[in-house]
Protein backbone atom coordinates (compact mmCIF):
# COMPACT_ATOMS: atom_id res chain seq x y z
CA UNK A 1 0.00 0.00 0.00
CA UNK A 2 1.43 3.34 -0.92
CA UNK A 3 1.82 6.26 1.99
CA UNK A 4 -0.03 8.89 2.02
CA UNK A 5 0.80 11.07 4.90
CA UNK A 6 3.75 12.01 5.99
CA UNK A 7 4.75 12.81 9.35
CA UNK A 8 7.68 14.13 11.16
CA UNK A 9 8.36 14.20 14.93
CA UNK A 10 11.25 15.73 16.51
CA UNK A 11 11.70 16.52 20.37
CA UNK A 12 12.92 20.06 21.95
CA UNK A 13 16.78 19.99 22.37
CA UNK A 14 18.11 19.82 25.24
CA UNK A 15 16.87 21.98 28.27
CA UNK A 16 18.66 23.35 31.23
CA UNK A 17 16.48 21.04 32.95
CA UNK A 18 16.85 18.05 30.95
CA UNK A 19 20.58 18.69 31.90
CA UNK A 20 19.78 18.79 35.44
CA UNK A 21 17.37 15.94 35.45
CA UNK A 22 14.80 18.04 37.11
CA UNK A 23 10.94 17.50 36.53
CA UNK A 24 10.34 20.25 34.40
CA UNK A 25 6.19 19.90 32.80
CA UNK A 26 5.08 23.32 32.07
CA UNK A 27 7.99 25.24 33.31
CA UNK A 28 8.86 27.86 30.63
CA UNK A 29 12.77 26.40 30.86
CA UNK A 30 14.97 27.12 27.67
CA UNK A 31 17.16 24.92 26.10
CA UNK A 32 21.17 24.62 26.50
CA UNK A 33 23.76 25.39 23.91
CA UNK A 34 23.69 22.28 23.43
CA UNK A 35 19.94 22.20 22.63
CA UNK A 36 20.60 24.30 20.06
CA UNK A 37 23.33 22.96 18.76
CA UNK A 38 21.09 19.56 18.59
CA UNK A 39 18.19 21.12 16.98
CA UNK A 40 20.80 21.84 13.84
CA UNK A 41 21.73 18.44 13.53
CA UNK A 42 18.28 17.58 13.32
CA UNK A 43 17.52 19.78 10.52
CA UNK A 44 20.94 18.75 8.74
CA UNK A 45 19.36 14.83 8.92
CA UNK A 46 16.25 16.52 7.97
CA UNK A 47 17.72 18.30 4.98
CA UNK A 48 20.12 15.00 4.04
CA UNK A 49 16.84 12.54 3.44
CA UNK A 50 15.09 15.13 1.37
CA UNK A 51 12.36 15.89 3.79
CA UNK A 52 9.52 18.44 3.54
CA UNK A 53 6.78 19.70 5.17
CA UNK A 54 3.62 22.21 4.78
CA UNK A 55 3.12 22.88 8.53
CA UNK A 56 4.91 22.86 11.47
CA UNK A 57 2.93 22.32 15.18
CA UNK A 58 4.37 23.21 18.40
CA UNK A 59 3.63 23.68 21.93
CA UNK A 60 3.27 27.28 23.75
CA UNK A 61 6.20 26.29 25.65
CA UNK A 62 9.72 28.36 24.86
CA UNK A 63 12.06 25.16 24.35
CA UNK A 64 9.77 23.73 21.70
CA UNK A 65 9.38 26.83 20.21
CA UNK A 66 12.93 28.03 20.04
CA UNK A 67 13.65 24.47 18.73
CA UNK A 68 11.29 24.53 15.89
CA UNK A 69 12.34 28.19 15.01
CA UNK A 70 15.98 26.42 14.45
CA UNK A 71 14.89 24.02 12.44
CA UNK A 72 12.78 26.47 10.41
CA UNK A 73 15.67 28.65 10.08
CA UNK A 74 18.61 25.99 9.52
CA UNK A 75 16.06 24.62 6.77
CA UNK A 76 15.20 27.63 4.67
CA UNK A 77 11.53 27.14 5.71
CA UNK A 78 10.53 30.41 8.15
CA UNK A 79 8.09 30.96 6.28
CA UNK A 80 5.90 27.24 6.80
CA UNK A 81 2.76 28.17 8.98
CA UNK A 82 2.93 27.37 12.47
CA UNK A 83 0.08 26.15 15.18
CA UNK A 84 0.63 26.71 18.53
CA UNK A 85 -1.22 24.70 20.98
CA UNK A 86 -0.75 24.56 24.65
CA UNK A 87 -2.76 20.82 24.14
CA UNK A 88 0.95 19.55 23.08
CA UNK A 89 2.90 21.14 26.51
CA UNK A 90 4.77 18.64 28.35
CA UNK A 91 3.23 16.55 30.98
CA UNK A 92 2.34 18.70 33.93
CA UNK A 93 4.27 17.47 36.93
CA UNK A 94 2.17 19.25 39.75
CA UNK A 95 4.51 20.05 42.74
CA UNK A 96 7.17 17.89 41.18
CA UNK A 97 7.83 20.66 38.73
CA UNK A 98 11.85 22.33 39.26
CA UNK A 99 12.56 19.43 41.73
CA UNK A 100 15.26 16.82 40.81
CA UNK A 101 14.70 13.28 40.59
CA UNK A 102 17.27 12.46 43.55
CA UNK A 103 15.48 15.22 45.43
CA UNK A 104 11.73 13.89 45.15
CA UNK A 105 13.09 10.23 45.89
CA UNK A 106 15.09 11.39 48.87
CA UNK A 107 11.45 13.28 49.95
CA UNK A 108 9.06 10.73 48.33
CA UNK A 109 11.01 7.15 47.98
CA UNK A 110 12.03 5.20 45.36
CA UNK A 111 8.59 3.10 45.19
CA UNK A 112 6.23 6.28 44.60
CA UNK A 113 8.93 8.38 42.31
CA UNK A 114 9.10 5.41 39.94
CA UNK A 115 5.59 4.97 40.11
CA UNK A 116 4.49 8.91 39.46
CA UNK A 117 7.00 8.67 36.42
CA UNK A 118 6.46 5.07 35.04
CA UNK A 119 2.85 4.28 35.64
CA UNK A 120 0.15 5.53 33.09
CA UNK A 121 -2.66 6.42 35.26
CA UNK A 122 -0.21 7.83 38.70
CA UNK A 123 -0.93 11.36 39.30
CA UNK A 124 1.93 13.43 40.86
CA UNK A 125 1.04 15.57 43.77
CA UNK A 126 -1.06 18.68 42.93
CA UNK A 127 0.93 22.06 42.03
CA UNK A 128 1.76 23.84 45.33
CA UNK A 129 3.32 27.33 45.69
CA UNK A 130 6.88 26.75 45.21
CA UNK A 131 6.16 24.56 41.79
CA UNK A 132 2.83 27.30 41.02
CA UNK A 133 6.22 30.01 41.01
CA UNK A 134 7.93 28.33 38.21
CA UNK A 135 4.80 28.00 36.30
CA UNK A 136 3.70 31.09 34.19
CA UNK A 137 -0.19 30.89 33.56
CA UNK A 138 0.51 34.04 31.42
CA UNK A 139 -1.39 35.66 28.38
CA UNK A 140 -1.05 31.75 26.81
CA UNK A 141 -3.75 30.73 28.61
CA UNK A 142 -6.32 33.06 28.87
CA UNK A 143 -8.68 31.63 26.58
CA UNK A 144 -8.69 28.45 29.29
CA UNK A 145 -11.05 28.35 32.30
CA UNK A 146 -9.83 27.85 35.58
CA UNK A 147 -10.88 23.74 35.52
CA UNK A 148 -9.08 23.93 31.86
CA UNK A 149 -5.40 24.46 33.20
CA UNK A 150 -4.34 21.20 34.89
CA UNK A 151 -2.58 21.16 38.33
CA UNK A 152 -1.03 17.97 38.07
CA UNK A 153 -1.07 15.25 35.17
CA UNK A 154 -1.05 11.06 34.46
CA UNK A 155 0.54 9.85 31.78
CA UNK A 156 -2.99 8.80 30.71
CA UNK A 157 -4.46 12.32 31.07
CA UNK A 158 -1.46 13.61 28.52
CA UNK A 159 -2.51 11.50 26.28
CA UNK A 160 -6.56 12.79 26.14
CA UNK A 161 -5.42 15.64 25.45
CA UNK A 162 -2.63 15.42 23.04
CA UNK A 163 -5.27 12.95 21.04
CA UNK A 164 -7.66 16.07 21.27
CA UNK A 165 -5.29 18.03 19.12
CA UNK A 166 -4.39 14.88 17.00
CA UNK A 167 -7.71 14.61 16.03
CA UNK A 168 -9.19 18.14 15.49
CA UNK A 169 -5.92 19.78 13.93
CA UNK A 170 -2.85 17.01 12.94
CA UNK A 171 -4.93 14.48 11.37
CA UNK A 172 -7.21 16.35 8.94
CA UNK A 173 -3.81 18.29 8.06
CA UNK A 174 -1.98 15.01 6.88
CA UNK A 175 -5.49 13.24 5.47
CA UNK A 176 -5.95 17.04 3.61
CA UNK A 177 -2.39 16.09 1.79
CA UNK A 178 -0.19 18.25 4.27
CA UNK A 179 2.90 17.27 5.45
CA UNK A 180 3.54 17.71 8.75
CA UNK A 181 6.10 18.53 11.31
CA UNK A 182 5.45 18.38 15.03
CA UNK A 183 8.19 19.85 17.63
CA UNK A 184 7.27 18.08 21.04
CA UNK A 185 8.06 17.27 24.35
CA UNK A 186 9.12 13.66 25.49
CA UNK A 187 5.97 12.83 26.99
CA UNK A 188 3.51 14.95 24.25
CA UNK A 189 5.27 12.74 21.26
CA UNK A 190 4.89 9.40 24.06
CA UNK A 191 1.13 9.99 23.54
CA UNK A 192 1.28 10.79 19.58
CA UNK A 193 3.61 7.48 19.15
CA UNK A 194 1.01 5.70 21.53
CA UNK A 195 -2.43 7.17 19.17
CA UNK A 196 -0.46 6.21 15.49
CA UNK A 197 0.87 3.08 16.54
CA UNK A 198 -1.77 1.97 19.24
CA UNK A 199 0.49 1.19 21.19
CA UNK A 200 -0.82 -0.70 24.64
CA UNK A 201 -1.11 1.92 28.00
CA UNK A 202 1.80 -0.43 29.65
CA UNK A 203 3.81 -0.48 26.68
CA UNK A 204 3.21 3.56 26.30
CA UNK A 205 4.96 4.00 29.68
CA UNK A 206 8.51 2.43 28.09
CA UNK A 207 7.97 4.62 24.45
CA UNK A 208 11.40 6.28 24.74
CA UNK A 209 12.13 9.74 22.47
CA UNK A 210 15.20 11.28 22.31
CA UNK A 211 16.17 15.06 22.01
CA UNK A 212 15.97 16.25 18.51
CA UNK A 213 16.28 12.97 16.97
CA UNK A 214 13.67 13.26 13.78
CA UNK A 215 10.75 10.41 13.62
CA UNK A 216 9.49 10.03 10.61
CA UNK A 217 6.37 8.12 9.26
CA UNK A 218 4.41 7.29 5.71
CA UNK A 219 1.05 6.53 6.86
CA UNK A 220 -1.70 5.27 4.96
CA UNK A 221 -5.30 6.87 4.70
CA UNK A 222 -6.42 5.95 7.81
CA UNK A 223 -3.45 7.33 9.22
CA UNK A 224 -1.93 3.89 10.22
CA UNK A 225 1.59 3.68 10.18
CA UNK A 226 3.22 1.87 7.01
CA UNK A 227 6.56 2.66 7.78
CA UNK A 228 8.86 4.22 10.61
CA UNK A 229 12.20 5.29 11.06
CA UNK A 230 14.50 7.70 13.66
CA UNK A 231 16.78 9.66 11.67
CA UNK A 232 20.56 8.91 12.52
CA UNK A 233 22.61 11.23 14.10
CA UNK A 234 25.95 10.70 15.18
CA UNK A 235 27.60 11.87 18.88
CA UNK A 236 23.70 12.02 20.43
CA UNK A 237 23.65 11.86 24.11
CA UNK A 238 20.35 10.95 25.45
CA UNK A 239 18.21 12.77 27.87
CA UNK A 240 15.47 12.19 30.60
CA UNK A 241 12.01 12.10 29.94
CA UNK A 242 11.42 14.24 32.53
Amino acid sequence: MAAVANLILVRHGESQWNRDNRFTGWADVGLTEEGVAQMRDAAAAIRAAGLEFDVAHTSVLRRCIRSQWILLEELDRMWVPQVLDWRLNERHYGSLTGRSKSETVQTFGVAAVQRWRRAYDAEPPPIDAAAAALVPLDRRYAALSASAIPHGESLHQTVARVAAVWHESIAPALQSGQRVLVTGHGNGLRAMIKIIEEVSDDDTVHLEVGNATPVVYQLDAELHALHKCALPILHRRPSEIL
